[in-house]
């Protein structure tokens, strides 16, 4: 990643691009009562800050599911995809592990994203606003990582990745309110939507930025994204080996 600039350049902006053509549709359609509009049906009186907040973590939720998937894909397209058979790793922690440099690179990409607008209002976090906020973005990447290996396993059996990450993209960016407050959906989906981390992660990152409001309680959430965790990575390390280990067998692993 460190390697293409312009693709962390894009990252950064990505969140006020689109923060911009939802603001200007708004504002298009809705007139003067475009921010009153915004208020009545989300609570929120900045829609900037609430839309800019969820476009980073979109972006980061979105980086997360496409990089494992992404990188064994290229690896078989260059020709290195083998190489990892012939050393004693397993592949299993080589595809987990390298989520955790990228998780954390999401969560500096985040700061850097949020601070301007924060910055232009005055409103900067403090030290322990700002770790809070870093760890409830990590905890909320590491059931994406579980996520991240089924698409694995998906790639090796099917060779194809983005038709399966745009879909399952899809879902999530749904389930999540990146954009918009869940509770516009029935009560129904909004339990469903407790299964994707990611739209936990919004509220409590919206209630610390947006009302700084770090002594609430969040164990009840933090709680949710261990047990999330668990589900997902254990689903994750069960379905990767079996495909795997299928794959193996009928040798798969080198057809492109």
């Amino acid at each position: 990643m460190s390697r293409y600039i312009g693709n962390w350049i894009m990252i950064i902006t990505l969140p006020y691009m689109l923060a911009g053509i939802f603001l200007g549709v708004g504002y298009a359609v809705g007139g003067k009562n475009a921010s009153i509009n915004f208020y009545k049906n989300t609570g929120i009186s900045d829609p900037a800050l609430y839309s800019i907040l969820g476009g980073a973590i979109m972006i980061a939720t979105m980086i997360i599911l496409e990089n494992t998937g992404g990188y064994i894909r290229e690896e078989q397209l260059i020709g290195t995809f083998e190489l990892h058979y012939l050393t004693p790793n397993s592949t299993l922690q080589i595809w987990f592990f390298h989520i955790l440099p990228i998780a954390t690179i999401m969560i500096g990409i985040f700061s850097i994203t949020i601070t301007p607008i924060l910055l232009f209002k005055g409103n900067l976090l403090s030290f322990s606003e700002w770790l809070i906020a870093a760890t409830v973005i990590f905890l909320s990447l590491m059931p994406l990582a579980g996520i991240g290996l089924v698409i694995a396993a998906l790639t090796v059996r099917f060779k194809e990745v983005w038709a399966i990450v745009n879909v399952i993209n899809s879902v999530i960016t749904l389930l999540s309110g990146f954009y918009y407050p869940l509770e516009i959906f029935p009560e129904m989906v909004q339990t469903i939507a407790l299964l994707v981390p990611s739209s936990t992660a919004v509220k409590i990152l919206r209630t610390i930025i947006q009302h700084r409001y770090t002594s609430l309680n969040f164990g009840p959430q933090i709680i949710l994204f261990l047990v999330l965790s668990m589900i997902y990575l254990s689903s994750g390390y069960i379905t990767y080996k079996r495909w795997e280990n299928a794959a193996r067998k009928n040798g798969e692993l080198s057809k492109y």
